[in-house]
This record gives C-alpha cells, sequence and structure tokens, in this order.
C-alpha cells in the first residue's frame, strides 16, 4: 500500500465498496480516484483504479446499447433550473463544477475524465441552480444520451478553452447543437420562438489565467458577434466566478417571488420560482391549486406603479416582487 494517503482517501473507499449499483460504483470511484495524490509511490495504485473505472465504465456503455438504459442516463431535476456543461475534452468542465457546487467530479489532464453525467447544486443569493456536467462532444459512446439531457435541460454552457482556437471551438461546438436539433435562442428571440428545441446558452470562456488568453476571449466574442452571452473565467484559479453566477442565472430565464398573506411580513427566505413572463395566475397556481378558481385579484411591492397596487390575475411579474393574493 502506498504511503501518505490522506483520510479522504479512506473515507471514499469505504463509499465505494458500500455501492451497489453500477452508476453508485462509478462516482464513487471517481471521487476515490481524486483522493490519491500524485506522486511515484502512488503510480500502480492510481493505475489499478482507472482500469477498475475504466471496466465499470464498460458495462455501463454495454448495458446501454442493450436498450437498458441505466439510471444514470436521468438527472432528476433540483432547484430552480438545471443548466447543463457541454464541451470537447480538456476544457475545463469539470473544474467549473467543482467550483460553483458541492460535486466533487474527477479532474483529470487525460482526455475523457467524465463518463457519466455528475450534478451539483451551486448557490446564487436565496436560490439554488443545479448544474449538470456531461461527457465531452465528440464521443460516439456518449453523444446519443448527452443530447437527450441537452434537450431536456433549461439551459446549456458551453465550455470552449480561449487557449486552443476558441472560435473554431465555438463554430464546432454550435453545429453540433444544431445537427441534433438544439437551436440556441439568441437575445431577441421570445420563449415562444418555434424552431425544434431551442435553449438559452452562455458561452463560457475558460483558462483565463493562461497565456494568450485575453486574445482568444476577444476572438471568441467577435465570433460570438453579440448573439449570445459571452463570460470569461479560470476555474483553477477562481477568476470571475461570481459574474458567472450571475451569468448562470440570467440564462435561466426565471424570476424569485415572495409570498406575503393580508397583514403578514412577506416570507423573503424561501421565493416561489417561476419563468420569466409568469403572472399572477400562474403564481396562484403554484401556491395552491385552490387559488386558481378562487383568485379574486393580487397586492404588489417591487414592480408595480405604487406600493401594495391591486393588480388583476394577467399582470407579469418581475423578479423579487412581493405578491399578496387575495381569494
Amino acid at each position: 500500500m502506498p504511503a501518505n494517503l490522506p483520510p479522504e482517501y479512506f473515507e471514499a473507499e469505504k463509499r465505494f465498496k458500500e455501492a451497489i449499483t453500477v452508476a453508485e460504483k462509478i462516482l464513487a470511484l471517481e471521487d476515490l480516484i481524486s483522493t490519491v495524490p500524485k506522486h511515484k509511490g502512488t503510480d500502480k495504485l492510481r493505475g489499478d483504479l482507472r482500469r477498475k473505472l475504466s471496466k465499470l465504465r464498460e458495462e455501463s456503455l454495454a448495458s446501454t446499447r442493450k436498450g437498458r438504459h441505466a439510471d444514470i442516463f436521468t438527472i432528476e431535476r433540483e432547484g430552480a433550473s438545471q443548466v447543463c456543461l457541454a464541451g470537447i475534452p480538456n476544457s475545463g468542465k469539470s473544474s467549473i463544477l467543482a467550483s460553483l457546487t458541492n460535486a466533487k467530479p474527477v479532474i483529470a489532464d487525460y482526455p475523457i475524465s467524465t463518463l457519466i453525467p455528475i450534478p451539483g447544486m451551486m448557490p446564487f443569493e436565496d436560490i439554488q441552480i443545479q448544474l449538470v456536467d456531461l461527457p465531452p462532444i465528440g464521443n460516439d459512446a456518449t453523444d446519443g444520451w448527452v443530447s437527450g439531457i441537452l434537450r431536456n435541460a433549461d439551459a446549456i454552457m458551453l465550455i470552449i478553452t480561449l487557449t486552443d482556437d476558441p472560435a473554431g471551438y465555438y463554430e464546432l461546438l454550435l453545429s453540433k447543437l444544431i445537427f441534433w436539433n438544439i437551436h440556441p435562442l439568441e437575445p431577441e428571440e421570445h420563449k415562444g420562438h418555434e424552431r425544434g428545441i431551442s435553449k438559452w446558452i452562455l458561452i463560457v470562456g475558460n483558462k483565463l489565467d493562461s497565456a494568450d488568453a485575453e486574445m482568444g476571449f476577444r476572438e471568441l466574442k467577435e465570433r460570438c458577434k453579440g448573439r449570445y452571452p459571452v463570460i470569461s473565467v479560470s476555474a483553477e484559479k477562481k477568476m470571475n466566478l461570481e459574474e458567472l453566477k450571475k451569468a448562470i442565472f440570467g440564462i435561466s430565464h426565471i424570476i424569485r417571488i415572495y409570498s406575503k398573506a393580508p397583514g403578514k411580513d412577506p416570507d423573503l427566505l424561501k421565493p416561489f420560482t417561476l419563468k420569466e413572463g409568469s403572472t399572477v395566475f400562474d403564481l396562484a397556481g403554484k401556491i395552491h391549486k385552490d387559488y386558481l378558481e378562487r383568485l379574486k385579484f393580487a397586492r404588489i411591492w417591487g414592480s408595480s406603479k405604487f406600493e401594495g397596487q391591486k393588480v388583476q390575475r394577467d399582470y407579469v411579474l418581475k423578479d423579487k416582487d412581493i405578491v399578496e393574493i387575495h381569494a
């Protein structure tokens, strides 16, 4: 047994031994590998663990080819929105996920370290947004179900390395989405736009701390021509991550609404989340289905012309409105 293994290794090893399903074993083994320090004394151990991981991945993919779609290919929605990360190998998707959420993906310098979807929850002010890291685009063994998860997400982040032909990879990723009939929405387009599967996207230029990154970012922005929001970050150096969180919230196109009972203070801790363009009637149904028939009017604090303004059920709500339902 190699020396100098940290306590986290033995905790992860215990979780791996207790794992039952193939999906659980893959997740636990990826976590285990990430705890092994890189030095000569651990070379054999890391090699053995990677061989085990490769075998488990082959089992998982074999079951998929036979039509037995494992649970790992279905991501249960959590939080206010689901945003998926897509990119080519070694673009830094896993590093960004680890920087923004509680997830612990394998972060490695070999081409494909993520072969199953890895979800994590990103806190943003008073809500949580679910981020999902996916295997890199361009892998025939996984592209089929990766495209399925992207089609069901609320929004997509395209992760592009700023130091390796960012404009070229931007075109490549965009064309792949369109090939899958996933059409990125541009700022002037509306939610009612119908053209295959339409998704809001965010272009994230990663590795801002690298040489020539600034030049790559200018090239990427010029190629986008304002069609989509673009932001540069460094997951490794934790650069611009707060700005990235705001941008992720932006492409989610959701609003937070605080409820208020008549004569009482509003609940500012647990907002309701709705899609942009939602009305008082939409909120009423989310609070309780009985309100859909009994709703008379509402009072609004925030986007209204004056505090406590009386509005009807078709009033369009804005982010951080306080709403008092009268039924």
